[in-house]
């Protein structure tokens, strides 16, 4: 019996990821499902949280303590609770995060590219600022309404959970929201 000279490892290490790979070339797309997607979210939120916890070290919040007798006191206690000054800039924080990590040459926000997710047109082509705020309104659009009122931030915020649910029921894996900017999630 013959031996084969030992060449180091028998498995080399995979290669690293590339942010700025080509699309396949068997011309097969991966999709980026809607679990996958959860977890990206939550890298992302978790971060977005970290965040704006800072931010709010700078804005006094104002202590109300009334007795919770009907959802109307509730609501305007809940209301009094938040500093209109962080609710505006931890809206804007939320979009910049998403809108300029999606539409940049990255084409996903952190969480994103922990899990190898790129945003890109159903082309492939890069996303403009403009489509990446649009598509990124579920994220940002409900902190944003609660300036003007909690019961118009509750219905932004069941339009934007319903256009997040649509991803699991497309084939293309795309939200309603990713469909308003022609955008679709793909995985490396």
């Amino acid at each position: 019996m013959a031996s084969v000279p030992n060449s180091g490892s028998a498995n080399p290490p995979p290669p690293p990821p590339v942010w700025d790979a080509q699309p396949r070339q068997d011309g097969t797309v991966r999709y980026a499902g809607f679990w996958l997607r959860v977890v990206a979210a939550i890298i992302d939120g978790i971060i977005l949280i970290v965040v704006t916890q800072i931010i709010a070290l700078f804005f006094p919040m104002p202590v109300t303590i009334t007795e919770m007798v009907d959802w109307q006191t509730v609501i305007e206690n809940i209301q009094a609770s938040m500093p209109t000054g962080l609710v505006a800039v931890s809206s804007l924080v939320v979009w910049a995060y998403f809108a300029f990590q999606e539409s940049s040459s990255a084409r996903a926000t952190l969480g994103k590219r922990a899990l190898g997710i790129r945003v890109s047109t159903a082309d492939g082509a890069q996303l403009g600022l403009g489509m990446a705020t649009l598509r990124a309104w579920p994220i940002y659009l409900p902190n944003a309404a609660w300036l003007v009122g909690a019961g118009l931030s509750w219905i932004v915020w069941l339009a934007a959970i319903i256009a997040c649910l649509a991803v699991a029921f497309s084939a293309r894996k795309q939200g309603l929201h990713d469909k308003m900017a022609g955008a679709v999630l793909t995985r490396q």
